[in-house]
């Protein structure tokens, strides 16, 4: 059985999101119109109210 992603301090990482070297997170997805997409934030919580917002529109 294949492990969770986590992040440097032990928290699960969802589908799309993963941490960079330089300690960033990113989500990655793909818009309407086929194009990849890449958000950025140095705070876990702020990047998943990004992802909440992206979803809306």
């Amino acid at each position: 059985m294949a492990e969770r992603r986590k992040d440097n301090k032990g928290r699960v990482l969802k589908t799309g999101e993963s941490q960079r070297k330089d300690m960033l997170y990113q989500y990655r997805y793909t818009d309407i119109y086929g194009k990849r997409k890449t958000m950025y934030s140095s705070d876990l919580q702020e990047l998943r109210r990004k992802e909440k917002e992206s979803k809306k529109i």
